[in-house]
């Protein structure tokens, strides 16, 4: 793949990831930008229906955020490391899928501003999120990416357990079992590829979540953790695990939606 100035939209040189198999000819525009004009993100927006990379834009106006509101594709933001509430508040109800991971922290008051916007929202750098914002974000609706977190409160997941979407927190290393039992709730795909132990409670949880559930960071189950999980109605990817117990490969083996490493199947 190579990279190609394909177009001059607004003033603005969009740069494009060009196939070099058979592949779409443009995969994803990238827009080399440090500051975007209300006319800019105007025409971007209807020029480029899929991928937006805003790979230098470090500032952003809520003028300019009302347009790119309009986007029904991806938008990528990931330099801007701060973003104010106004700009913030412009995308509330936007359906494209949204990625600030250049942000490692939020006020509440921007919590509460994210929860309104309707695509997948990646927050793939943000290190801390109080009880709060947890809440807040619990009524979003599109998905989550969380990965940078490694610890949040039993009240955090339960209140992360209610928004709506994909959850993916592959940051967290641990769970406690009252935290297991709460993201097990989640209607909607878990994504904890972080976890590397599991007790058998927290099998048991994760035996009833009811979509499908991505463990592969998982080197080894107990018999009994393994016999839990295996009670599940749902995927598990599994393909992490190094070390089991023959009791435990043919108590995994039974379920044919539990994915494993080739040398247990």
């Amino acid at each position: 793949m190579r990279w190609a100035v394909v177009a001059v939209v607004a003033g603005v040189a969009v740069v494009a990831a060009i196939a070099t198999m058979s592949a779409p000819a443009v995969r994803r525009e990238v827009v080399a930008i440090k500051k975007l004009s209300v006319e800019q993100a105007t025409e971007l927006v209807k020029e480029n229906p899929t991928t937006l990379d805003f790979f230098s834009l470090n500032t952003l106006s809520p003028d300019a955020a009302k347009a790119l509101a309009n986007y029904k594709g991806r938008l990528y933001l990931d330099r801007l490391t701060t973003i104010s509430i106004e700009a913030i508040e412009a995308f509330s109800n936007c359906k494209a899928d949204l990625s600030l991971c250049g942000l490692t922290k939020l006020s509440d008051q921007q919590a509460e501003a994210l929860a309104d916007h309707k695509g997948f929202l990646y927050l793939g750098n943000l290190e801390t999120l109080s009880d709060q914002q947890a809440e807040a974000l619990s009524r979003h609706e599109g998905g989550l990416l969380l990965n940078s977190l490694t610890t949040i409160s039993d009240e955090a997941a339960e209140a992360l357990s209610y928004s709506r979407g994909d959850l993916v927190l592959g940051g967290l290393t641990t769970l406690t079992d009252q935290q297991a039992e709460e993201l097990a709730k989640h209607k909607g795909l878990l994504s904890l590829r972080g976890l590397t132990t599991l007790s058998v409670r927290q099998a048991e949880a994760f035996a009833n979540h009811l979509d499908k559930l991505y463990l592969y960071g998982l080197t080894t189950l107990s018999t009994e953790a393994a016999r839990a999980l295996a009670q599940r109605d749902e995927w598990l990817q599994l393909d992490g695990l190094t070390t089991l117990s023959q009791e435990a490969v043919e108590e995994l083996r039974v379920n044919r939606k539990i994915r494993l490493p080739d040398k247990f199947r």
